[in-house]
């Protein structure tokens, strides 16, 4: 078992567990970190739980006790290291030693590889379930920050052509903020791109989504993500690059496969929208190379 299976498997039995088995379980999915550095006793005080309680879960997912727990999350941070200065330094190395052309080479076929495994069967049923939230919500809206902006931006640009309830929350002014303060009710639904290193700021507006009945469909990189507790559907992309900084095209390819499924699921006439919105473009001007 790896970290990621267990948390797999503590998500889809936490309603069968007891009641405080499920807040040990519950603090151990929203703190990966503080797993593998603290001990039980630590762990199980900010849980608010006692340490008792620790053992009896990690018995209960069929570990012999919490060390062996313990132990799956300090081999996934030994084995996940995001400081960018330390991969810079890696990669000056690797340029040095095996040349410019092998390492986009090698940046390529890493990126080949991330996208094949987004065809898992477990990927491939959560996007077919993600994409009948979207196509059923009354707004969709579209969350991303830093890197992850990207991502959500091409997602509400795209699907902008042919839906009228799809709306890009954005940080400036801060007037998305305040579109989802006001406007949000149990029948939209987020589409939420977290990778690491993950935004505290779009965590709390995530949560609060969460808070407001919200269904969240979030693509990130972990089942212990942030944003993958509190969604209703997770999308896992790859992320690792040989650069020093972790890339985001399974993740956007992830999008341009959702809003290419929502426009097919649309009760509306699709070609019509598009053709009507592009249209409008025209008479804007908008394109250099089209009118």
């Amino acid at each position: 078992m790896n970290r990621d299976l267990l948390c797999t498997r503590l998500k889809q039995q936490f309603e069968t567990f007891p009641r405080q088995e499920r807040a040990a379980a519950s603090f151990i999915l929203d703190n990966p970190h503080e797993v593998a550095v603290m001990s039980m006793r630590d762990l199980a005080r900010l849980a608010n739980v006692p340490p008792s309680t620790m053992t009896r879960l990690a018995k209960r997912m069929g570990m012999p006790g919490y060390d062996a727990l313990r132990e799956l999350f300090i081999e996934s941070l030994r084995g996940n290291s995001n400081a960018y200065g330390s991969r810079a330094h890696g990669l000056v190395e690797l340029k040095q030693r095996v040349g410019e052309h092998q390492v986009i080479e090698d940046m390529a076929n890493n990126a080949i590889d991330q996208i094949r495994s987004l065809c898992s069967h477990e990927n491939l049923q959560a996007m077919s379930r993600a994409v009948a939230l979207l196509a059923g919500a009354r707004q969709v809206y579209c969350l991303g920050m830093r890197s992850s902006f990207g991502v959500a931006f091409q997602f509400a640009h795209v699907a902008s052509y042919f839906a009228k309830n799809v709306r890009l929350v954005e940080g400036a002014g801060e007037s998305g903020v305040m579109s989802i303060v006001n406007q949000t009710s149990a029948k939209d639904v987020a589409l939420v791109c977290s990778l690491p290193r993950y935004s505290r700021r779009l965590i709390t507006l995530t949560n609060y989504l969460h808070q407001q009945g919200v269904r969240i469909i979030t693509i990130t990189d972990s089942l212990t993500s942030p944003t993958a507790r509190m969604a209703a559907e997770t999308l896992i992309v790859k992320n690792q690059t040989p650069s020093f900084y972790d890339t985001v095209v399974p993740a956007m390819l992830v999008s341009e496969m959702l809003v290419a499924l929502m426009s097919a699921h649309s009760n509306q006439d699709a070609e019509a929208s598009v053709t009507q919105t592009e249209e409008k473009l025209l008479s804007l001007g908008e394109w250099w190379d089209l009118g």
